[in-house]
């Protein structure tokens, strides 16, 4: 019989307007990975918060390896042995490995930082984990995104944590980090330390899992082992009541006429002599590695980004695309894949958000009318199936998945022709991502562009009417979504293959 490590007893958390958790009860077993899944808004998040002493259940009890606690901070829940590393990291970018991997406990000789020490105790930190490639000097902020992930769940190991919580840890690595993520995690358990794993990515919860707990609008579902007969589609019914469809190719709405065309376009050593075109109603996928040029692409044409040589033409008329003003002007809009920093305004409530692109059609003889704002942003509310307690609630106090159906919102309300998409649906849960697509291909049908990078390959597939494929801020290839298009041809045309374009 397996220990239990945690053990929550009819959990049950509320936030003004909202009931986040409803008498929630469930096990973790000790040295399991415990898979929880669930849509935005399901309450993971809030229960992650609860476990790492960040809130406290209004309701309900949590035992710790049956001992009863109630953490008051995340200090205190880590000198209990519970640690987290979110989604979005929590490093001191600007100072070393070693420093950041004991930044709460440095050793000391004659009252002073002992360097040495903390280099030669670094590198035994990380070569225990499996960490040789790190080198402890590195500046944090000069790694990868994986690195620094590795660094944050070293730390904790090195603190001695007992159960190690990871929010979304893969959403921003590569397929070599994901690897080495999953090696680490294989290494943590064999150690006995117990991985809490909050995922959207279903095969990878599905590849880890020993046990999956479901949550669903606050409340347990189901909590059982992970076998050989656990399915997609099993986990998707749990999470959202119904079946999922994924495909949306068959939809006719590509038109003749030319959107968007693009020639030779090349902006420093990102971006080097790029050439397409984007029909209307034509929903164009961007796929390739990370630095490949995708986003640099985007953010190009929306003029983040100066265009050193090339051409561009909307509807036949040559544009100049200095700075997003003119953009926007131009019939553009551009949904950066980092909502929180560069997106939205996390601070102001959900209707100020979604008026925030648009904000000129609210105005009437200088006076801006409050009633239109909070009319348009129902609208959205309702037709995106935005979770939210009012129109009034804070955009940082939304899920995920909600919070980017709000930047989606704030776009939409300007009307663009085009619009520029940069993941998606990163961090969004298996249902929303479905309402996400079908929305996609809702606006291609209205003879709009739609241009979109994904780093997931089953999401350019399934969504998109063709695909660039980029490698080093070069165009390897462009593809029909047919038969042509395959898992096996995108990575291969991704690592450098070329064909005809």
């Amino acid at each position: 019989m397996m220990n239990t490590a945690i053990r929550l007893t009819g959990i049950t958390k509320r936030f003004p307007g909202v009931v986040a958790l409803k008498n929630v009860g469930f096990e973790i077993h000790s040295g399991e990975v415990h898979c929880l899944v669930g849509e935005n808004g399901a309450g993971k998040s809030t229960l992650i918060k609860l476990l790492a002493g960040v809130e406290q259940p209004d309701e309900g009890t949590i035992e710790l390896f049956e001992k009863q606690v109630c953490f008051r901070s995340p200090e205190e829940a880590l000198r209990a042995g519970v640690g987290v590393v979110y989604q979005e990291l929590s490093n001191f970018v600007h100072l070393d490995v070693a420093t950041n991997l004991n930044a709460n406990d440095f050793p000391q000789k004659g009252g002073v930082i002992d360097y040495h020490g903390l280099y030669r105790r670094t590198r035994e930190q990380l070569d225990d984990c499996g960490l040789k490639y790190i080198h402890e000097k590195s500046i944090m902020r000069e790694l990868s995104l994986g690195t620094q992930q590795m660094v944050e769940i070293a730390s904790l190991i090195g603190q001695k944590a007992r159960v190690v919580i990871l929010d979304e840890p893969t959403s921003a690595l590569t397929e070599v980090e994901v690897e080495k993520l999953y090696e680490l995690i294989a290494r943590m358990k064999q150690q006995g330390v117990t991985i809490i794993y909050i995922s959207h990515r279903l095969d990878e919860v599905l590849h880890l899992a020993d046990t999956i707990t479901v949550l669903k609008d606050g409340e347990h579902v189901i909590t059982f082992p992970r076998d050989e007969t656990t399915t997609k589609q099993m986990l998707v019914r749990f999470m959202v009541g119904r079946d999922v469809e994924f495909d949306y190719r068959t939809s006719q709405t590509v038109q003749k006429d030319v959107l968007l065309a693009v020639d030779d376009i090349s902006s420093g050593e990102a971006l080097k002599n790029i050439s397409f075109s984007l029909q209307k109603g034509e929903i164009l996928g961007i796929a390739g590695l990370e630095g490949s040029g995708r986003t640099e692409l985007l953010e190009t044409l929306f003029g983040w980004r100066i265009a050193t040589a090339g051409t561009i033409r909307l509807e036949g008329k040559p544009v100049r695309i200095h700075n997003p003003i003119q953009a926007k002007k131009h019939g553009l809009a551009y949904i950066t894949k980092d909502r929180k920093m560069l997106g939205l305004f996390l601070k102001q409530d959900v209707k100020t958000n979604v008026a925030a692109a648009s904000e000129q059609s609210y105005k009437s003889a200088g006076l801006v009318s409050y009633q239109k704002i909070a009319a348009n942003a129902k609208h959205y509310v309702e037709a995106m199936r935005i979770k939210c307690a009012s129109l009034s609630q804070l955009v940082m106090n939304l899920s995920g998945g909600n919070q980017q159906k709000v930047l989606l919102s704030m776009w939409l309300s300007a009307d663009p022709k085009i619009l520029l998409i940069d993941e998606p649906t990163r961090g969004v849960d298996v249902g929303a991502k479905a309402e996400i697509h079908a929305l996609l291909r809702g606006i291609a049908a209205e003879g709009k562009g739609v241009l979109m990078v994904s780093s997931e390959l089953p999401e350019i597939m399934a969504a998109c009417d063709r695909v660039i494929v980029m490698f080093e801020g070069r165009i390897t290839g462009i593809l029909d979504n047919n038969k042509q298009l395959t898992e096996e041809r995108l990575v291969s045309l991704a690592s450098g293959m070329t064909e005809v374009c």
